[in-house]
């Protein structure tokens, strides 16, 4: 995959944009997918605060083999691990704290990231590999804190850095019935390979 970083986007915050560009290897750009939300009424700046309205955008760009679906609920739950085990790769909103891993702040820090594989240790606790526009490196989180993350976006705040601007945002905001919280995207029938490590 390309590697993608913020200063694409100085003035916008696009990671929603950016996480799907990640997922379909830079084509279209997250520049490219800005302006088709932006067409749709899906945002103004690149914020995507509806999980509803990015499900929307990867229905239409994905292409066979690949789909995709909505799923509803808590991530740390065996249908997420199964399917990350499958090769599945999840678009999350969840809140990043300020080395970008999952934190709890009632959505004021909303952001999102792609997830690109797994980790099992030696205690089965399981962890998932994360991509994002925020850096370069792949980050490794527990699947349980990035799914209390995700569940606790309840609250829209304005984003730092983005005081002058105007946000969409969905029906019922970002708790609302095509928000963030508790939902996530999951896109099957990529290539994968399962690697063990001793």
């Amino acid at each position: 995959m390309p590697i993608y970083s913020h200063r694409q986007h100085p003035t916008r915050p696009t990671c929603g944009l950016t996480a799907l560009s990640m997922l379909l290897n830079g084509q279209p750009t997250a520049a490219e997918l800005l302006a088709d939300a932006s067409a749709q009424k899906y945002t103004i700046n690149g914020e995507m605060f509806s999980a509803q309205y990015l499900y929307e955008l990867v229905q239409k760009h994905v292409s066979n083999p690949l789909t995709c679906h909505f799923h509803e609920g808590f991530l740390d739950c065996d249908q997420i691990k199964q399917q990350l085990c499958s090769g599945a790769c999840l678009l999350v909103p969840y809140d990043a704290d300020v080395n970008h891993a999952p934190c709890q702040r009632s959505g004021h820090r909303a952001h999102w990231a792609l997830i690109v594989g797994y980790l099992i240790d030696d205690l089965d606790k399981f962890y998932v590999v994360a991509r994002h526009g925020k850096t370069r490196n792949l980050a490794v989180w527990s699947l349980a804190a990035l799914s209390e993350s995700n569940a606790n976006l309840v609250e829209f705040a304005q984003p730092k850095g983005h005081e002058d601007l105007t946000f969409l945002l969905p029906p019922g905001g970002i708790d609302g019935d095509q928000g963030l919280r508790k939902r996530s995207i999951v896109v099957t029938n990529l290539p994968y390979q399962v690697v063990q490590v001793r």
